[in-house]
């Protein structure tokens, strides 16, 4: 009896001298297919005072993935405390994990298990929540020591279910998804841009990153829409952005806007390409659906086309509907005059409140400069549009020249 007694106690590695060392495994922790939401915490076995020279096995199994739909099993009694409880020993915790990582004592799976996800936490500095946001808020219930996580450095978690809480998605396109969600920490809301496919070659992560490496080199601007911070995650590109209420395309814009305000529109951008053509970037994907709006303040978004104005990057023509007839015959000279046409093609179609013409016909007199007349706009609004789109990129103006236009004195929004 005694030998069989033998056999069934949990096999350890040898004790390196400190009596504060006690090594775990993934079967003395828990089974986690059989964790349930009541389950309480396993204890750790006492230390024997026999010494086995058996290694622990290595467990390299998937990691576990957490979503905010999951229970929660709480590990410890008192997570206030900075020490963790392990029968009668004590550690601190830090230094606790920090030999679980060095020394592999727990596998991966196990130490994902204890990543518990924190509650949001409250903003007081803002003014008002919408009802949406208020809803997460009343649907949770507060406790101090869900705030913080419990395990600190665990490597296998997940940054975006881990730091954010997705509302919905709000975009989607051909390479990306863009979802609102709420960061935990400082219970902001933020637009999180993922991308669909896996990056699995070097030219598709070159590719993704370039929006992020634009921005982040571009800096901040008040008519840009504002980037925070972005992370690959399991062969994905993450990209966290300022979040804006809506974007100019006909199908999100929820109002007609009045000549002026089309005039903010045209002078807040024209600002946000001033911006950036003065660092040397081109932006190449002007277009209704990339001139967000939050809080009457017109953005520039989009940066997935943009490029150095030296042409010592590859140039990727965005929407061919709002590209000027030199980019898509592979004229890159002047691309900062690429841009200003496609604003001048982007102000027809928000005026219009419709997307540009599909008919060949049509859309090839558009690209000669032959803009039709705007009804409800002014002369001298017309002829502003009608010289951006001058097929000649030459005698368009420049988004510094456009800012100094005369109808814009007195009768603006300035930002």
């Amino acid at each position: 009896m005694n030998t069989k007694m033998q056999k069934e106690k949990p096999e350890l590695l040898p004790s390196s001298g400190d009596d504060d060392d006690i090594i775990l495994s993934q079967q003395l922790f828990c089974n986690i297919d059989k964790v349930e939401e009541d389950s309480p915490c396993p204890k750790s076995p006492e230390k024997p005072y026999a010494t086995k020279t058996k290694r622990c096995r290595m467990d390299d199994g998937d990691t576990l993935r957490f979503t905010d739909d999951e229970p929660v099993v709480e590990l410890g009694s008192d997570h206030n405390e900075p020490f963790v409880g392990l029968e009668n020993h004590f550690f601190r915790e830090e230094d606790y994990y920090n030999k679980l990582r060095t020394r592999r004592h727990v596998s991966s799976s196990a130490i994902a298990l204890r990543c518990s996800t924190p509650l949001c936490i409250r903003n007081s500095f803002l003014k008002s929540n919408s009802e949406e946001e208020e809803d997460i808020f009343r649907s949770q219930t507060l406790k101090f020591d869900d705030l913080i996580p419990s395990v600190i450095g665990c490597n296998d978690r997940s940054r975006y279910l881990y730091d954010f809480r997705r509302i919905k998605k709000i975009g989607k396109g051909n390479l990306n998804e863009v979802f609102k969600v709420l960061k935990r920490l400082d219970g902001c809301m933020y637009a999180v841009k993922c991308t669909i496919k896996r990056l699995r070659t070097e030219p598709e992560r070159l590719k993704a990153f370039k929006e992020a490496q634009s921005l982040a080199a571009i800096g901040f601007h008040q008519n840009i829409v504002r980037y925070y911070s972005s992370w690959i995650e399991d062969e994905q590109m993450y990209t966290q952005m300022e979040f804006c209420d809506h974007n100019l395309s006909s199908e999100n814009c929820p109002t007609l806007l009045t000549e002026r305000h089309e005039m903010d529109v045209l002078y807040q951008v024209s600002s946000a390409l001033q911006f950036i053509h003065e660092k040397g970037i081109a932006h190449l994907h002007v277009k209704p659906e990339n001139i967000y709006v939050k809080d009457g303040i017109y953005k520039l978004g989009g940066f997935g086309c943009a490029t150095l104005l030296d042409n010592s990057l590859l140039v990727e023509e965005g929407d061919a509907r709002y590209m000027p007839l030199e980019i898509l015959n592979k004229n890159y000279d002047h691309l900062d005059k690429a841009d200003i046409f496609s604003l001048g093609a982007s102000m027809f179609d928000i005026i219009r409140r419709s997307h540009l013409p599909k008919a060949e016909t049509e859309f090839s007199k558009l690209k000669e400069g032959k803009v039709p007349h705007l009804p409800g706009v002014t002369i001298q609004f017309q002829n502003l549009l009608q010289v951006m789109m001058d097929p000649d990129p030459l005698k368009r103006p420049s988004a510094t020249e456009i800012l100094g236009n005369s109808i814009f004195r007195g009768s603006l929004k300035m930002t």
